[in-house]
């Protein structure tokens, strides 16, 4: 794959110029789907792909992402990212609409990009910046069940469940720097969630929970001894109603952020950010002739 691209910026005093960064990349793949049984599979994969700046990360102008936000500054020397991509899935399908699977992961990354602040007096300022390399490896585990193996009484509930485990680390190639992960990489992320659908399947009911784990949103500057800005977990539960009502109406009913956990960072132990979004709730009808 060859790009070229050609980016001219002007910032608010009238100052020009052009960012011109050209690659030619060979991004080899290969997929092997082997079926093991008449419900099991086995997928293997290997890749290499990229992933490239935006313009606005490319452009040397500072700007503001939103109102009470930190200061974004783009970075003409940035490069595009190269990502070496293994996969190795195991899939079982016991019944219709039934799945549990099990995969392992590994990814290699040269110059990725992470926005980094830098160490300066005055207003915040949030760079991007490319790193040397960094791994990303971990598990994933899926599920999606009916619950009438259970009880027959249970055939109306269906269960799923998405978890994956995970590990990160990144070389910034600074001396001095110590190895962390990656800025954004949580070491664990949950989606799980049960569904209700009668046979009939005029009502229905589905319930949501979801967690990710602690993750660096502002990695520390290089060359100083400050902690980096930490996201703390935030549990997030939602509950979703479907019912009929008169004359081919029926009606919906979404709950939202049930938990209403607060949204923190923490920089150590120092509290750097809290606030609550608080819950939701919406109510609708629909008609069909």
């Amino acid at each position: 794959e060859q790009s070229d691209l050609e980016l001219f910026y002007q910032d608010v005093l009238g100052t020009e110029g052009m960012a011109n960064p050209s690659y030619t990349d060979v991004l080899p793949a290969a997929a092997f789907n082997i079926d093991l049984t008449g419900t099991q599979k086995l997928r293997v994969s290997a890749s290499q792909t990229l992933s490239r700046p935006e313009y606005r990360e490319i452009a040397p102008i500072c700007y503001r992402a939103g109102l009470g936000e930190e200061q974004r500054c783009g970075n003409p020397e940035l490069r595009r990212t190269l990502i070496q991509n293994y996969d190795v899935r195991w899939e079982r399908y016991p019944g219709p609409g039934e799945m549990l699977s099990v995969a392992l992961f590994a990814k290699r990354f040269t110059d990725p990009i992470e926005p980094r602040y830098q160490g300066r007096s005055g207003t915040n300022s949030l760079w991007f910046q490319n790193a040397e390399s960094a791994v990303n490896f971990g598990v994933e585990l899926e599920a999606m069940r009916n619950l009438g193996f259970v009880s027959e009484s249970l055939e109306s509930l269906s269960a799923f469940a998405n978890v994956t485990v995970m590990k990160s680390e990144v070389t910034t190639g600074v001396e001095g720097d110590a190895k962390r992960r990656m800025t954004g990489q949580a070491p664990y992320v949950v989606n799980t969630g049960v569904t209700w659908a009668p046979v009939d399947g005029a009502t229905s009911a589905t319930v949501l929970f979801n967690v990710v784990g602690e993750r660096i949103i502002n990695a520390r500057p290089s060359g100083l001894t400050v902690l980096d800005m930490v996201e703390q977990p935030r549990p997030s539960l939602d509950v979703s109603l479907r019912f009929p009502l008169l004359r081919g109406m029926s009606g919906k009913l979404d709950l939202k952020n049930l938990l209403d956990s607060p949204y923190e960072v923490k920089q150590g132990e120092l509290q750097r950010a809290y606030h609550r979004s608080g819950r939701g709730a919406s109510i609708g009808v629909s008609w069909r002739q």
